[in-house]
C-alpha cells in the first residue's frame, strides 16, 4: 500500500518506521524543514526498549505535495489535534477513490475528519505507547510497552482494518476493536489525567502516578471524563487496565479509590519515565493541545449535563503556564482543595 503520514514527529515517525520495515511504501509529510532534510539524507533512527534500528525513508514539506505522482491508499494523521481540519483538507485531493484517513492522534477527531471526507473514509487508531523526538530524524520510545488498537466508527471489523493490522504486525501488540468510541474515551481519560498534569507540575509520567497528591487529582479528572462519557451513552473501556466504573466512583467510594490506586501503581511500572507530549510542548513554548483533551471533556460535559470543575480548572492552569506562569507542584494546591484532599 501507498501511505502518507502527516506529521513526522514521535508518533508519525514511529509508525513510519514500523510500516517501512514491513515493506510498505510510505511518504512522510512534515512541516519542520530540518526534519525533512535529515530524514531524506539519513533516514529515520528509531530506538525502542528492545532494539535500535535505522531505516531509509522519504519525506516532503507540504509545499512539495504538488509534485506527487501517485495518490495514496490511505493517510495517517499524526499531527496535533488543532491541525486536524486543515491537514485533512490538505491530503483529501491526494487520496485514491477508495482511500481513507486514519487518525493516530490524541483526543477524538474522527468527527472533524468525517465532516470533510465522509464517515466511510475514517478509521481510528489508538496508540498506547510513549515516544519523543530528541533530534531531527531521531525518535526514542519512552514506554516499556507498545500497543495499538484499530477501529471503525461503525464498530465493524473490516478488510481494511485487517490489512492495516497485518502491515503493522511487527510494531508490538496490535488489535482491532468493535468499540472505537469506548477506547477513544478511555484514552482521552488517560491523556486528560497525565498530559496536562505533567506539564502543570513539571513532573514525568511515572512521577505523577507515584505522587499521592497528583494521583488524587488524576483520579478526579478521570472520574469526570468517565461520567461525561456514560451520560453520552459511551461504554468506556478499561483505563490503564482499571475498569472505567472504578474511576467513575472513586472520588466518593473509598473501596473504589483504593483499587484505582492499586491499578495506577502497577501501571506505573510499564508507563516509563518519559514526559507526555503536552508537557514537552509546554516546556518548549509550543502550542498546546489542552483544549482538545481536558477542554474536549469540558465542552462535551455541557451536552451531557455533567459538572466537570477539575477539568475546567486544568484547562485554565495549562493556559496560564503556556502564558508564562512557572510550572511546579504548587500549581495543584487549588485543585487539592476542590477535591477535598
Amino acid at each position: 500500500m501507498t501511505i502518507a503520514i502527516l506529521g513526522a514527529g514521535a508518533i508519525g515517525g514511529s509508525l513510519a518506521g514500523y510500516l517501512i520495515e514491513s515493506k510498505q511504501d510510505v511518504i512522510l509529510i512534515d512541516f519542520w524543514p530540518e526534519n525533512v532534510e535529515t530524514i531524506n539524507s539519513s533516514g529515520l533512527h528509531f530506538t525502542t526498549p528492545e532494539k535500535e534500528f535505522h531505516i531509509p525513508a522519504k519525506a516532503i514539506h507540504p509545499g512539495q505535495m504538488s509534485s506527487l505522482k501517485e495518490d495514496f491508499d490511505y493517510a495517517i494523521l499524526a499531527v496535533k489535534s488543532y491541525d486536524t481540519e486543515w491537514c485533512t483538507q490538505l491530503i483529501k485531493p491526494y487520496l485514491k477513490p477508495n482511500g481513507f484517513i486514519m487518525s493516530a492522534q490524541n483526543s477524538i477527531n474522527e468527527e472533524t475528519i468525517a465532516n470533510i471526507v465522509g464517515w466511510s473514509k475514517v478509521i481510528g487508531c489508538i496508540l498506547l505507547f510513549g515516544a519523543e523526538v530528541y533530534a531531527p530524524g531521531k525518535i526514542r520510545q519512552t514506554s516499556a510497552y507498545n500497543k495499538m488498537l484499530l477501529g471503525e466508527p461503525s464498530g465493524l471489523i473490516t478488510n481494511r482494518l485487517e490489512k492495516i493490522k497485518e502491515s503493522l504486525a511487527n510494531s508490538g501488540e496490535i488489535n482491532t476493536t468493535t468499540n472505537l468510541w469506548g477506547e477513544r474515551w478511555a484514552k482521552l481519560a488517560t491523556n486528560s489525567m497525565s498530559n496536562s498534569l505533567a506539564g502543570i507540575t513539571n513532573l514525568g509520567s511515572s512521577e505523577i502516578r507515584n505522587n499521592p497528591k497528583v494521583r488524587h487529582i488524576m483520579i478526579n479528572i478521570a472520574s469526570e471524563v468517565v461520567n461525561v462519557a456514560y451520560n453520552l451513552g459511551v461504554n468506556v473501556e478499561p483505563i490503564g487496565h482499571a475498569p472505567a466504573e472504578l474511576f467513575a466512583n472513586a472520588p466518593t467510594n473509598k473501596s473504589a479509590y483504593k483499587k484505582v490506586v492499586e491499578y495506577m501503581t502497577a501501571y506505573t511500572q510499564i508507563v516509563g519515565g518519559g514526559r507526555p507530549s503536552l508537557a514537552q510542548d509546554l516546556s518548549k513554548g509550543r502550542h498546546i493541545e489542552v483544549d482538545y483533551l481536558n477542554g474536549y471533556v469540558v465542552n462535551k460535559a455541557i451536552e451531557a449535563k455533567v459538572d466537570v470543575p477539575v477539568n475546567t480548572e486544568i484547562v485554565e492552569l495549562a493556559h496560564s503556564i503556556a502564558n508564562g506562569t512557572p510550572a511546579g507542584i504548587s500549581n495543584i494546591n487549588n485543585l487539592l482543595s476542590m477535591t477535598n484532599y
